[in-house]
């Protein structure tokens, strides 16, 4: 697990504030596989040792899966763990971060867009009254809760770039 970009001595309230949102969301996102991994043991002894399944199993599943992925969104992004490619290595170094900046913006936008759509898909759930078919749990909320760390994630990759273009710009260059 790399160190998130924020936990440098130069500004202890920033790392502080970073290891309280990576804490906060980290323990959601713990107690939610936690939750899916029971979930699924007490589904999985019904269906074949009772030849009970879990009434609602699926929907439960959907929606613990869901959160678990939108909040570990913003965790994946603080920690630079997201699969990134390099496929444009001709630039000089100086360039690169630059280059990453800019990739970094693109994803920013993606995010953002991905959350704004949410957002409008959540108002209209909440307003139609959309529930699951079976447990009848009301879906609006975890689709607001999906869209806000949509854009919390897409604001994290734009802070992200913004450090990575002020540490090139701090670096020394280096000549090949």
């Amino acid at each position: 697990m790399s160190a998130s970009p924020f936990a440098h001595p130069g500004n202890p309230a920033l790392a502080a504030f970073s290891r309280r949102i990576e804490g906060l969301l980290g323990g959601i996102a713990a107690l939610a596989l936690t939750g899916l991994m029971a979930l699924t043991c007490v589904d999985v002894i019904g269906r074949y040792l009772f030849n009970r399944p879990l009434q609602g199993g699926f929907e439960l599943t959907e929606l613990t899966m869901g959160a678990l992925i939108f909040t570990s969104l913003p965790l994946v992004t603080l920690r630079r763990q997201h699969v990134r490619v390099d496929l444009i290595d001709l630039l000089p170094a100086r360039w690169q971060a630059l280059q990453h900046a800019l990739l970094d913006l693109v994803a920013a936008v993606c995010m953002g867009v991905i959350g704004w759509r949410l957002w409008i898909k959540a108002g209209d759930m909440a307003r139609a009254g959309e529930t699951t078919a079976t447990l009848q749990i009301t879906v609006g909320p975890l689709v607001y809760y999906m869209a806000v760390l949509s854009f919390v994630t897409a604001a994290l990759i734009v802070l992200l770039a913004w450090f990575d273009l002020l540490g090139a710009r701090r670096r020394p260059e280096v000549h090949s």
